[in-house]
């Protein structure tokens, strides 16, 4: 005879309710959280939780940070999903010094901005002021009135801006080795030559050049000057063919006079 146990459906009928009466029990618990959740982010977008709290500006040097913040349209009352970073890209970009930006939102509510500005290549002298002198030609407010720059050259004489524009390219192109040799560039154009420069060097050499390829000509520079006397002055030409001519003394002036007056 089978002496298995044989479990009828009366005898199940309360494992069943209760396992129905968790099964509901599960689902209440799911739409009560369910619902509080739906209520705490409606709070959060409502609510000043949801704003930026932080701008984080990062890579400025010369730029302010309050001229980067005076060009957004969002602040820290603004709601963070709002902020689009494209448009808060483009409104940097408009800031001259401003090569270029990236924003990136940070959850919750901080938004990075990480600028890389324009190199400054020289300084414009302009009725005693001198304004830096941007890679893309552009010019920012003077430094001081009482001090001479000496990290970067000076350009003197100069008014036109695509002209001027012009050099800042030539000396971004330049090494910044010889770039810093440079103490002056002065606009001297002749009269079949309207973009003829003069360089006065930091290591006393004159040099005669013009805007176009002006890079190209200086970068022969430094191993023009070691062939030279240190002990001698002149005028180097940095053109195609470049040349040294060194400068009269009072004694070849008197002997080139006695030889004219014979």
């Amino acid at each position: 005879m089978n002496n298995e146990k044989v479990t009828t459906i009366v005898d199940r009928i309360p494992k069943l309710k209760q396992q129905r009466k968790q099964k509901a029990n599960r689902r209440m618990i799911f739409y009560i959280s369910f619902f509080f959740l739906l209520i705490l982010i409606i709070v959060y977008f409502q609510s000043p939780l949801s704003n930026v709290r932080t701008i984080d500006i990062k890579g400025n040097q010369l730029i302010p940070e309050d001229t980067i913040l005076s060009q957004l349209d969002f602040s820290t009352d603004t709601s963070y999903w709002s902020v689009n970073p494209k448009n808060v890209e483009s409104q940097v970009r408009k800031i001259v010094q401003v090569e270029s930006v990236e924003v990136e939102k940070v959850f919750p509510n901080k938004v990075i901005i990480t600028v890389t500005e324009y190199d400054k290549v020289a300084f414009l002298e302009n009725d005693g002021k001198y304004l830096p002198l941007l890679q893309n030609g552009e010019s920012l407010p003077q430094v001081s009135e009482d001090t001479v720059p000496s990290n970067a050259p000076i350009l003197v004489k100069w008014e036109d801006e695509n002209l001027i524009k012009a050099m800042a390219e030539e000396l971004t192109k330049l090494s910044e080795s010889v770039r810093l040799r440079i103490s002056e560039i002065h606009h001297t154009p002749l009269e079949k030559d309207l973009q003829h420069i003069t360089l006065y060097m930091n290591d006393g050499y004159e040099v005669q050049s013009r805007i176009q390829s002006f890079a190209e000509y200086m970068q022969y520079y430094p191993s023009i000057v070691d062939k030279l006397d240190g002990n001698t002055d002149g005028v180097i030409y940095m053109s195609e063919s470049p040349r040294f001519e060194a400068f009269e003394t009072e004694e070849e002036e008197g002997e080139e006079q006695t030889e004219n007056e014979g």
